[in-house]
């Protein structure tokens, strides 16, 4: 089995595909340690945030405390992730820098993200647009105004419905 973190493009690979599979806005993706998975329930617990300054806090609202399932393949590949990580204790950061502190996000769209995208020829997504795939994924696999709202994290389903309304069937 090819390892996660043999190269730099695998592993951003794996961390764009946990950020379009979960739904997870950054702060909340970067803040995500290894005590909050879940893997015999396949859940993720999201409970904090890091901002652009390294300060941990809630999610943006008290909705944004929340459990937001793993596929069968996510769970695997972190699992791999875990085990190939030199930060992987129940307190260390599923997604931490070099030093094992929270990443920085700027630097990863600036210096990974964004250069991958103009190499392959992709314009106009940025990071926040792999969260509003894995929502459009969730409403085309038939989940419930009120469960896609949950998983999102929104504070109320006016929030889910105004921003994703268009993309439910009826």
């Amino acid at each position: 089995m090819k390892a996660i973190l043999d190269n730099a493009d695998d592993s951003l690979m794996f961390l764009v595909l946990f950020a379009a599979s979960t739904g997870l806005r950054a702060g909340e993706q970067w803040a995500s340690s290894w005590r909050d998975v879940d893997a015999d329930d396949a859940m993720l617990n999201i409970e904090r945030r890091v901002d652009s300054y390294g300060e941990v806090g809630p999610p943006k609202s008290v909705a944004g405390i929340r459990e937001v399932p793993l596929s069968v393949q996510l769970l695997r590949l972190l699992k791999e992730w875990r085990l190939q990580s030199n930060y992987s204790g129940s307190d260390d950061l599923i997604f931490p820098n070099k030093k094992g502190r929270f990443m920085c996000h700027d630097n990863l769209v600036k210096r990974r993200y964004k250069p991958t995208l103009e190499a392959v020829g992709v314009s106009g997504i940025n990071w926040h647009s792999l969260r509003h795939y894995a929502v459009s994924t969730w409403i085309e696999a038939g989940l419930a105004p009120k469960t896609v709202q949950t998983f999102a994290g929104h504070s109320s389903l006016q929030v889910t419905m105004d921003r994703y309304g268009h993309l439910f069937p009826s």
